[in-house]
């Protein structure tokens, strides 16, 4: 926490050698020490203003160095018009990821940008472990999985006399988490998206 100037000026006082020339106060001496004590804390004021901005969750100041940093988006988020909270979770995102290709790391990867998935895997079916009513999958299937993004879909329920030319029946809208999970895939797999399911 800074400290206020009056506060530093008794720590300067404070650090001033014993004997008589320094022990008269309200002098020149302390003329000059309060001349250096308001700049110190301004100083102090600055430097903790900064610890907020080094994190890009919290920086409005930085926040643009940290996108000159980290580049243009690879998945082109940057170029439409986003809010700065939104700007400040796609820096932090970009800015903390480590790489990975677990299925842990997506989910977390996804969860940092606030959208919460879960995925689903497909094993090829064998005989002797078969069970009735379950689907036959052919092999391969184990490099394929689905991810399954809740919500982002709407649906408007159109009653007859009541809706209007033109009126839209529903709506679907892209997960921008769709473009990052891509990129990290592992190469060898496919991945599919399943919207509006948990």
């Amino acid at each position: 926490m800074a400290r206020l100037a009056s506060t530093i000026l008794q720590s300067l006082i404070s650090k001033l050698p014993t004997g008589f020339a320094f022990g008269f106060r309200g002098g020149v001496l302390d003329a000059v020490l309060e001349a250096a004590a308001a700049p110190i804390a301004d100083i102090e004021v600055g430097a903790e203003a900064m610890m907020v901005e080094a994190d890009p969750r919290s920086a409005n100041n930085l926040l643009a160095d940290f996108e000159r940093v980290l580049g243009p988006d690879p998945c082109g988020r940057d170029l439409g018009g986003l809010s700065v909270a939104d700007r400040q979770k796609l820096a932090h995102q970009r800015w903390t990821a480590t790489g990975g290709q677990s299925i842990p790391y997506l989910v977390q990867l996804a969860a940092n940008l606030g959208v919460s998935i879960t995925i689903e895997e497909f094993w090829p079916s064998r005989a002797g472990s078969m069970r009735a009513g379950r689907p036959v999958r052919s092999e391969g299937c184990q490099f394929v999985f689905r991810v399954h993004v809740p919500g982002l879909v709407t649906v408007v329920n159109l009653k007859a006399g009541s809706g209007r030319a033109g009126q839209r029946l529903g709506s679907f809208q892209l997960s921008s988490i769709e473009c990052d999970i891509r990129r990290v895939k592992p190469a060898h797999t496919q991945v599919t998206f399943a919207y509006g399911e948990a």
